[in-house]
């Protein structure tokens, strides 16, 4: 899809960032996900500031939850009186909205539909989209209800503009953050399951674990969260780290059937011919065995050393910490995988004995590169919190969500919408 034939996507709150909420923080990963991906993204908010440089912020005072100049009506509203200035304030508003809608073509309203904070807002809202619905694709996005919460009965009215909060608003399509909340958009809005698309919030993976811009690279790049065993040598290429027994395992695990990355930190000394040699048999073995993509030297994709902090994020997105030296006078990475939880997939050599618990799993001379794969598979398959761990990644990192959901309710709405 070419940058002119993309859609110009709104997302309407009563406030962004730095205002502080979960909606918030929400709303402001959706217009950088959409930004980034060359949609034309504005924030329509009544509090709030910039968000992203490719994002522009339109801050509306009259969408705030206090109703800025209309204030005086929305606290009346929350008290439960219709007051005499509604009528003037729903059209002023309508009005504001209607002109920053100019040009969209998805509106994505978060809340506000459901939500008793600002009526005047709701009762806008609802006048646009009955007017405009037929040329803006309009998504009420819930996160809440008013009418489901019982800590909200006394915004509970049976009359207008309470009840709009419990109407399938006409120009509009509605979505749910959960299958707890598409449940009780069916119960308040009497809208059949099937309508509502479930499309889940999501984490900034990256963020979260605390990834350099090296180990996020290397999350993105190598579908990490797609991969069933991800293994990590900390580690120079030095001939005794027997870094060829690792590419033989790595290559057994693939025929297993398994999707692998092993990421090995060091470089080789370029200015060593024995290393040299060395590093074009290893070479060599990748090719053969066909597992060029699958093994990732980092000094052979960067050209900076590895920090501390690049190797702590890597120690986060590994599952397995493999270390096959033929001989060490200690083995501090596997004290380092122990405290990042890793599976431990090592040589069987005295010293290593010495530091490893139950758990390791010890490569002995008789045991075949294909029977250490089978140790790996099974081992793995006994920790659900690694399984779970992909699992988020891969369903709820903002990535996923955005290439399975937010793409679609902008390019695609027939997919979710029927």
């Amino acid at each position: 899809m070419t940058a002119a034939k993309r859609p110009t996507v709104a997302i309407l709150h009563y406030s962004c960032p730095p205002v502080i909420g979960g909606v918030e923080f929400i709303i402001a990963a959706h217009a950088q996900l959409l930004a980034e991906a060359g949609f034309r993204t504005r924030l329509l908010v009544g509090k709030g500031g910039p968000v992203h440089p490719k994002v522009r912020t339109a801050v509306i005072p009259e969408l705030a939850s206090d109703g800025g100049p209309h204030a005086a009506v929305v606290r009346a509203l929350i008290k439960g009186t219709a007051p005499e200035g509604l009528e003037r304030a729903v059209k002023q508003t309508a009005a504001r909205l209607s002109r920053s809608l100019n040009g969209v073509d998805v509106c994505m309203i978060h809340n506000v539909l459901t939500m008793h904070f600002n009526l005047v807002l709701t009762a806008a809202l609802a006048e646009v989209m009955a007017r405009r619905g037929d040329r803006i694709r309009f998504v009420g996005w819930t996160h809440d209800l008013t009418f489901h919460e019982p800590v909200y009965v006394m915004h509970q009215h049976d009359r207008y503009p309470w009840n709009l909060m419990k109407q399938a608003l006409p120009g509009c399509s509605y979505c749910a953050i959960s299958e707890a909340r598409r449940k009780h958009i069916g119960e308040t809005l009497g809208l059949p399951p099937r309508s509502v698309p479930v499309i889940p919030d999501g984490i900034n993976v990256v963020r979260q674990l605390g990834l350099t811009e090296m180990a996020g690279d290397i999350y993105q790049g190598e579908q990490i969260a797609r991969q069933d065993v991800v293994l990590l040598t900390p580690a120079r290429v030095l001939r005794r780290k027997n870094i060829e027994l690792g590419i033989e395992i790595v290559a057994a695990l693939k025929r297993a059937g398994q999707s692998v990355r092993w990421i090995i930190t060091g470089a080789p000394d370029p200015h060593n011919p024995d290393l040299a040699k060395y590093w074009r048999m290893l070479n060599g073995l990748r090719r053969r065995l066909k597992v060029q993509k699958e093994i990732i030297f980092l000094g052979e994709r960067f050209d900076r050393p590895v920090t501390d902090d690049d190797l702590r994020g890597l120690f986060r997105l590994a599952d397995c910490l493999l270390f096959p030296s033929k001989r060490e006078g200690f083995g501090l990475p596997i004290l380092e995988g122990g405290l990042a939880r890793l599976l431990l997939v090592i040589n069987d050599i005295p010293v290593f004995r010495e530091l490893v618990g139950g758990d390791a799993i010890l490569i002995r001379s008789a045991k075949t590169p294909d029977d250490v794969a089978a140790q790996i598979i099974k081992r793995l398959a006994k920790r659900p919190e690694i399984a779970y761990r992909k699992h988020i990644m891969a369903h709820y990192g903002w990535e996923g969500v955005f290439t399975k959901w937010l793409l679609p309710v902008v390019t695609q709405p027939g997919s979710l919408w029927t």
